[in-house]
């Protein structure tokens, strides 16, 4: 009240009337601090490549995130002071914008007694350093991505203060992020339907326009869940690029590419088989936020694992679907929990101490990164491997097969080479001369079930389920209280490793196989599971020879 006496000792009544009709007083709406996520990528596209027509439809279930749907810290409060309803003064930002994609933003300053002003980021005007008045200031956000307060405090001629004046703005520089959780591995056959699953979302603004593009074939997209299908693909390379807008006009794409073949490639590969019983797991383990229900008693649901093993020579490692270049990420082993340390358990070990150590090492308590990669983790293992790093070259043994057990609440994150199931598979062929029988066990969210997705399955395991149906390996579900049953039926899967020949691609059909073993034809029947061909009993000691048709 002090400072209202002051002013009215300065202008006479008639004059403030003129002056408070001339002067509005600024007043903006709180705005929320939120979190974006949103990624970036293009891709450019081939030229002279053949088109195809798809469909887009919008899954009704999935609504499109909005600012207010990922809140991660509270807001702060931005309600006026009481004065600020006396005097007539404040300031605006952007001309009351609520957002801006522009780190520099303007400040319109409005005040009876122009003097010094102080502009600050703390609520209560406890920072800043005074200058003198000014009606504009240009301003830059110190807060990227994020909600942003600006505080302005006024000083009259007499040192008498203004109240702490509060504003707000978000700033958005990004894009909507654009999640591929489904699409065509990297070679398909001709006229196959090809379809795809795409997230399109906004963690700050709203999303207003998105984009289908297949080559040359452009059709309107939705926020939200995208379901596409692609029919009639003829013989070509592809290229489908989501492109979405905000209402900040902020621009993300993201493509994905595969090729379509016509042709099949006949093929004779031969594989030695051995008597040694080898075989060396891998377990990939998610160790993210959101695996925090399941890690509590992981321990517990793998509690039996070894035990269904026995007589096999085993080694176990572990590693995370961390994809960051960090001690527990990329490809590296988890150190055991145990006295002696180390990275590997082996059959040699006292069984129940070998299955405690298992058990707890496979139990994190640490928090990675939310951004699952456990294809990848595996592709990076092999790497470091060839790279002659010591864990991996102990890990992985001659004429050892080799099974890759992976937990998971969400699919993997990303759609990079290192991600892509048939590159993993290439990758194993051409590291062991296609002698290392393979398959990948996969304990995830199970595409369609509905229940464990609403609990606690974070995404769909679209691509592990790829990667395992490839493999002829189990495919369990994350949410289920008691491991034992999927356990169980995962050590007899690597078991089955033995009945197992694992070829370089699917074979077409079960007709255009042909097996020999040392040169005499097998008469034994067998199944196909994706890339394996599995037989009745364990496989004996010998030279094979498959003749077999893939696509190109």
């Amino acid at each position: 009240m002090q400072r209202s006496k002051m002013i009215y000792k300065a202008l006479s009544k008639s004059l403030l009337c003129y002056i408070s009709a001339l002067l509005p007083l600024f007043l903006l709406s709180s705005c929320d601090f939120i979190q974006n996520s949103a990624a970036k990528e293009t891709s450019s596209q081939s030229s002279g490549i053949p088109t195809s027509d798809f469909t887009v439809s919008q899954d009704q279930n999935s609504q499109p995130t909005t600012p207010s749907d990922n809140n991660t810290l509270p807001s702060p409060s931005t309600s006026l002071n009481p004065d600020d309803l006396i005097f007539e003064e404040g300031f605006s930002i952007n001309q009351g914008a609520l957002k801006t994609n522009n780190i520099a933003v303007n400040l319109e300053l409005k005040t009876l007694t122009p003097y010094f002003i102080k502009i600050g980021t703390t609520m209560d005007c406890s920072d800043g350093s005074w200058q003198n008045y000014q009606s504009t200031v240009d301003w830059n956000l110190s807060y990227p991505n994020s909600n942003n307060i600006i505080t302005v405090r006024f000083q009259d001629w007499e040192g008498s203060l203004s109240p702490c004046y509060r504003r707000s703005i978000i700033h958005d520089n990004q894009g909507p992020e654009i999640l591929f959780t489904k699409y065509p591995t990297s070679i398909i056959e001709e006229n196959t339907i090809a379809e795809i699953i795409a997230q399109v979302s906004d963690n700050i603004s709203t999303v207003t326009s998105v984009q289908c593009r297949l080559n040359n074939v452009i059709k309107p997209c939705f926020p939200g869940e995208n379901q596409i299908k692609i029919t009639n693909l003829p013989q070509g390379s592809y290229t489908f690029t989501i492109e979405a807008s905000d209402d900040l006009q902020n621009i993300s794409s993201k493509s994905i590419q595969w090729q379509v073949n016509s042709l099949y490639k006949n093929l004779t590969q031969e594989i030695q088989v051995n008597d040694y019983r080898k075989i060396d797991i891998l377990f990939v383990i998610d160790n993210s936020g959101s695996m925090e229900y399941e890690q509590k008693s992981m321990a517990q649901r793998t509690s039996q694992f070894l035990t269904l093993l026995h007589g096999l020579d085993f080694q176990i490692a572990i590693t995370t679907t961390d994809p960051r270049n960090i001690n527990l990420g990329d490809g590296r082993l988890v150190p055991i929990k145990r006295d002696s340390g180390g990275y590997i358990i082996d059959s040699n070990q006292e069984i129940t101490s070998a299955q405690t150590q298992l058990s707890q090492t496979l139990q994190r308590t640490e928090v990675g990164s939310g951004s699952e990669q456990g294809i990848r983790s595996v592709y990076r293992a092999i790497e470091r491997f060839k790279n002659n790093e010591s864990n991996l070259r102990s890990f992985f043994r001659d004429h050892a097969q080799f099974a890759v057990v992976l937990i998971s609440d969400e699919d993997e994150s990303d759609n990079t080479t290192k991600n892509d199931p048939q590159n993993l598979i290439n990758l194993i062929s051409s590291t062991w001369q296609k002698q290392k029988r393979f398959s990948f066990y996969s304990v995830i969210t199970k595409p369609g079930d509905t229940q464990c997705r609403g609990t606690y399955g974070y995404s769909y395991g679209e691509r592990y389920k790829i990667m395992s149906d490839l493999t002829g390996g189990l495919i369990g579900s994350v949410c289920e209280m008691d491991y034992s049953i999927q356990v169980k039926g995962i050590a007899e899967g690597i078991r089955n490793l033995l009945k197992t020949l694992t070829l370089d691609c699917p074979p077409v059909n079960q007709k255009s196989i042909t097996v020999f073993k040392d040169g005499v034809a097998l008469s034994e029947p067998f199944s196909i599971e994706g890339i394996n061909l599995k037989f009745q009993n364990e496989l004996l000691p010998g030279k094979y020879n498959v003749n077999y048709s893939c696509l190109k």
